[in-house]
């Protein structure tokens, strides 16, 4: 276990943390164990980490978690429970409470996020405090193991952009709409040619934005229908490795036909405010202050900011376990450190335009940032 982890729980006078949920969709809990389980077990963090899980999964957590206790509901008669409560959500926090007791657990610390069903009943029991997650801050700086992890969804990621900018490029504006072999080329069959190429690099990937013309405006929509000529098509992938776990994330804007003088100079300002954000990225620097140099551009390049359009998001998150993840490049954002993974992704967007959006993967480093994404920049296909 991490010093960091260690020192929260002393500092935070608890006797242990616990989480409960599957690692699926919890990414601290995968962080920590390292088993990969869509079905709910729990996660006691002391000096050790110790597990409980289903006797149907005890065998595989021994072989593949990394925790250094592994239990069994069975040991703390689950089945018998379940007979006499008559419900699995009665049931289950009486073997978790008989579990910490074990442990010597007086005061447990659980994360925000926690079930308020098994919270109530154990809170009979225990002095519970409610506190982050202590892994939350300890996944953001990245182990170099973990940063080959990301570089290696990243050249996946590249590698289906480049299929989409392939299928783009291969068609033909006819009034307005891009046509491909007759017909036209529609934001699904964009979406699906990258899906398809993160499927075979063993990646997965959900609501990949391949957004055209005015539906680009909205930084978040899919994207749907025939694409535009004539106008930017926002592309953002953020693929996860089916075994790894880690993500990476990119976005390009792309253009099919003649790029009107204003998506011009809206795909300048946004290259150069990112340009100015990678420059700006460096340990001991922090989120907010990358954010605001990045406004800075925007500003004195005529392009300020008003509610629903102009630059109307952060500058950039991390990236790991969860696509979405510490530390911000926004309003509030924390210091940078060393080993950190970011993006660097600024934007513009107005409802009569469309939107223009570049993204870029770094590392934060002593001195600047390692860039990991090496896919090149250009609007005009």
């Amino acid at each position: 276990m991490s010093s960091d982890i260690l020192g929260f729980l002393n500092s935070s006078n608890i006797d242990g943390f616990l989480f409960v949920g599957d690692s699926i969709c919890n990414s601290d809990m995968y962080y920590l164990s390292h088993f990969l389980a869509g079905d709910r077990f729990a996660i006691l963090l002391q000096e050790k980490i110790i597990i409980l899980v289903s006797s149907m999964e005890k065998g595989r957590a021994e072989k593949e978690s990394c925790a250094d206790e592994v239990h069994s509901t069975k040991d703390y008669h689950i089945m018998e429970r379940l007979k006499s409560s008559g419900s699995p959500e009665l049931a289950y926090p009486e073997v978790l409470k008989d579990f910490l007791l074990d442990h010597n657990i007086k005061r447990l610390g659980v994360a925000y996020s926690f079930p308020a069903g098994i919270f109530q009943p154990l809170s009979r029991h225990f002095d519970l405090k409610i506190l982050e997650s202590p892994a939350r801050r300890a996944r953001a700086k990245k182990s170099p193991q973990e940063i080959d992890s990301i570089n290696s969804a990243q050249r996946a990621c590249e590698r289906a952009m480049q299929m989409a900018a392939d299928l783009i490029a291969s068609s033909k504006p006819q009034a307005d709409i891009l046509y491909r072999q007759g017909q036209p080329l529609t934001a699904e069959q964009v979406r699906q040619a990258i899906e398809i190429s993160l499927l075979e690099e063993g990646c997965e990937a959900a609501d990949t934005i391949v957004a055209g013309g005015v539906q680009a405006a909205d930084p978040h929509a899919r994207g749907t229908g025939p694409l535009p000529a004539n106008s930017p098509i926002v592309i953002d992938i953020f693929p996860r490795s089916k075994t790894r776990r880690y993500y990476a994330d990119m976005t390009r804007t792309f253009l099919r036909g003649e790029a009107p003088l204003e998506v011009k100079e809206l795909y300048d300002a946004v290259l150069a405010a990112q340009e100015a954000g990678l420059k700006a990225i460096r340990s001991g620097v922090s989120g907010e202050e990358v954010h605001s140099v990045v406004c800075s551009v925007f500003q004195e390049m005529g392009y300020p900011q008003r509610d629903g359009c102009g630059f109307t998001h952060s500058t950039g998150h991390g990236v790991g376990l969860d696509v979405h993840e510490m530390p911000s490049l926004g309003e509030g954002g924390e210091r940078l450190e060393t080993s950190q993974v970011v993006t660097v992704e600024p934007g513009l967007y107005y409802p009569d335009i469309g939107g223009v959006r570049l993204e870029d993967l770094v590392v934060v480093r002593d001195g600047g940032c390692q860039n990991l994404t090496r896919f090149e920049k250009s609007l005009v296909l």
